[in-house]
């Protein structure tokens, strides 16, 4: 009775996001209910999805209720001086994932920086990082950027506009994060064995997490690795052009089942994929 009634959740929780995982999720939950012979191999292997979705939806959704709590400070204490970098200090401890915060002004030069070991980067300007353009534009807050950032190495960020008493925009807030460490700690719990692993890319093509360090930063389509292999580049594509589906490849001599799906965030979307050894699902 307690595993009939553990399945009742898990095809719940399949149908609710069927919306954004439609191409799949729907015939494997009715080959689960019509009592398949594979009693459950892929639908538990896109539950790991949904799940591992699900957890990085809600770190960003930390992240994203953080930045507006510094924001809201921010306005209080002004974006430069002791207290702005008292209230960056508790923004730091949002996560072993943090690398900096940091205040900038409306011309997006960075006022204050916390930890202190990267004071040098204060009075760089990173005005023309397209999410902060477009945060000092609009008034309205930026995130899932993978950047090159002033400090120097590839990261995400995250940015919550700053504005004063009256109203007017005075500048911003910032989260970089390390993405290798956000995203390995976000999906560790929901990672399979077996051939299979749950990996993040940009949409355009680029890996941003993985569980094999040296494929991070590497691009599908450009990347000589990937090239010899025709089938992966036309997944590539699909992953690039649609939110969620399925699709196969060969590389490296083994033939791959490919299932994604995106995570959004304030207009921005990374992919979440999990690959798997077709004998895997298919025995």
């Amino acid at each position: 009775m307690a595993k009939k009634m553990e399945t009742i959740p898990k095809l719940f929780a399949l149908a609710i996001v069927a919306a954004s995982l439609t191409t799949f999720l729907m015939p494997a939950a009715f080959a689960a209910e019509a009592g398949s012979n594979d009693p459950g191999t892929e639908v538990d292997l896109i539950w790991s999805l949904v799940r591992a979705t699900d957890s990085v939806n809600a770190n960003l959704a930390e992240i994203d209720q953080a930045l507006l709590n510094a924001s809201l400070a921010l306005s209080e204490t002004g974006i430069e001086g002791q207290k702005a970098q008292e209230v960056l200090e508790d923004l730091v401890g949002l996560g072993p994932w943090v690398v900096d915060c940091i205040t900038i002004d409306s011309e997006g030069t960075i006022l204050e920086v916390r930890p202190a070991e990267y004071q040098e980067v204060k009075g760089a300007s990173i005005k023309d990082q397209e999410h902060i353009e477009r945060l000092l534009s609009t008034g309205r807050p930026a995130g899932l950027a993978y950047i090159m950032s002033v400090e120097g190495f590839h990261a995400m960020d995250f940015a919550s506009p700053v504005f004063d008493e009256g109203g007017r925009l005075i500048g911003a807030v910032t989260v970089l994060v390390n993405s290798t460490e956000f995203f390995g700690a976000a999906l560790l719990p929901y990672q399979l064995e077996g051939g299979a692993k749950i990996w993040a890319m940009t949409p355009d093509g680029t890996i941003i997490y993985d569980s094999d360090s040296e494929q991070i930063g590497r691009n599908t389509f450009t990347d000589p690795l990937f090239q010899p292999f025709p089938d992966l580049l036309t997944v590539g594509e699909r992953v690039n052009m649609t939110r969620s589906g399925t699709g196969s490849y060969e590389i490296f001599g083994t033939e791959k089942e490919l299932f994604w799906t995106t995570v959004d965030y304030q207009g921005e979307e990374m992919r979440l994929l999990l690959s798997v050894d077709a004998d895997g699902i298919l025995s």
